[in-house]
């Protein structure tokens, strides 16, 4: 099998058919989604509690109050950074994931839609690093030996 390289660059290169592709993600996807709302909801609900216990604890008031909430919004950020750093690799390895198994399939499909309408299938050929290759082997060798 010889190696093939994406004939776009960047992300579009990424997206073989984003429908399709990123329906074959999205359980993954929205499983860290949901994890990461529910840590940052839990984390800036500690946060506040934390602010509110700081200020009933020693009686702040106005300015002290802010100054107490200037030195907690400092870890919020970070945390809020964090969550959203953990959001967008999530997405690009999905995404990233996802393209090295659709990519195939698609392939697949073509080859198997020109077997059934009765055409010599033309070799099929994935890019190094996709997922499949035993498959995409396994029909090529059907196709060598004349069964398609």
């Amino acid at each position: 099998m010889i190696a093939q390289k994406g004939r776009r660059g960047g992300v579009r290169s990424m997206l073989v058919e984003p429908y399709f592709q990123v329906k074959l993600g999205l359980v993954f996807i929205l499983v860290n989604l949901v994890f990461s709302v529910l840590i940052f909801g839990a984390m800036t609900w500690y946060v506040w509690d934390m602010f509110g216990a700081l200020t009933t604890y020693f009686h702040l008031t106005g300015q002290d109050a802010g100054l107490a909430m200037d030195k907690l919004q400092g870890p919020m950020i970070v945390i809020g950074l964090l969550v959203l750093c953990f959001v967008l690799t999530t997405f690009r390895f999905a995404v990233s994931y996802t393209h090295k198994i659709y990519g195939p399939l698609v392939s697949i499909n073509r080859f198997l839609d020109d077997a059934i309408e009765g055409k010599k299938p033309s070799k099929l050929t994935l890019r190094e690093g996709d997922q499949l290759q035993d498959l995409v082997g396994k029909l090529n060798l059907l196709m060598d030996k004349g069964r398609f």
